[in-house]
């Protein structure tokens, strides 16, 4: 009876035994599970934080990119200016080759004319019954060969713009000393002395507009008279300022 009781205790203290181990055991596969748990959201937060600064650096370096784009995007503008400028410097530069070009050679065929001759008499030349071309032939300078001696007219070797001037001399106490320049058949202007009976001198000239193969010369009216010695009392010169 005795040994029964002893065999009973001994097997309800096994039991409980076990119990508390099962318990103990779930009680650590909960609190595993807690930690399971804990840990695996702990991991979730972290990725999280390194997507977020991931995204900030992409947007960074994305302003960036565009700050750069839009930087070559004026500097490629200042090129294209800069090519604008330089096409029209360029083109400055070839007009103003083309101008100095033709100015020399303007310049190299522009004829040089220049001329001044003396009467060649010595004494008193008229008056004579109708007008004459005086007929200048003691040559003083002749640059060109626009004047002729024999005729005593300037041929205008292109058109331009040309200066005239003459002197004359008289004494006659009889006849006026006049004397025409003319242009073609125009008589431009006129130099003249009364008959005085004294040594006077008179001038005259003009600036003239002539085309090519326009005729210049001076005319000495009928009835009149001039007086021209050596010394050149009397002269025509003219030459040529600038071509038209």
């Amino acid at each position: 009876m005795r040994v029964s009781v002893v065999l009973l205790l001994f097997g309800l203290t096994q039991f409980q035994l076990i119990k508390g181990d099962e318990q103990l055991a779930v009680e650590e596969v909960e609190a595993g599970s807690g930690r399971l748990q804990t840990k695996s959201y702990g991991e979730g937060s972290g990725v999280l934080a390194d997507q977020a600064t991931v995204q900030s650096d992409v947007s960074a370096e994305l302003r960036q990119l565009r700050d750069m784009v839009v930087e070559q995007k004026v500097k490629l503008q200042q090129i294209e200016e800069l090519k604008k400028e330089n096409a029209a410097l360029e083109q400055r530069l070839a007009f103003t080759e083309l101008e100095i070009k033709s100015l020399r050679e303007e310049k190299t065929n522009t004829p040089k004319v220049a001329f001044s001759f003396g009467t060649g008499i010595s004494g008193s030349h008229g008056p004579l019954s109708t007008d004459s071309i005086l007929v200048l032939n003691r040559e003083i300078t002749n640059i060109g060969n626009a004047f002729s001696p024999i005729t005593g007219v300037f041929t205008a070797p292109v058109r331009g713009v040309y200066y005239f001037r003459y002197t004359m001399s008289g004494h006659s106490s009889a006849h006026w000393t006049t004397v025409h320049l003319m242009k073609n058949q125009q008589s431009i202007v006129v130099a003249t002395k009364p008959p005085k009976g004294t040594h006077d001198y008179a001038a005259s000239g003009a600036t003239l507009l002539l085309e090519k193969g326009d005729l210049v010369y001076l005319r000495l009216p009928a009835n009149s008279q001039f007086w021209d010695d050596q010394n050149n009392h009397f002269s025509f010169s003219g030459f040529l300022l600038f071509p038209m």
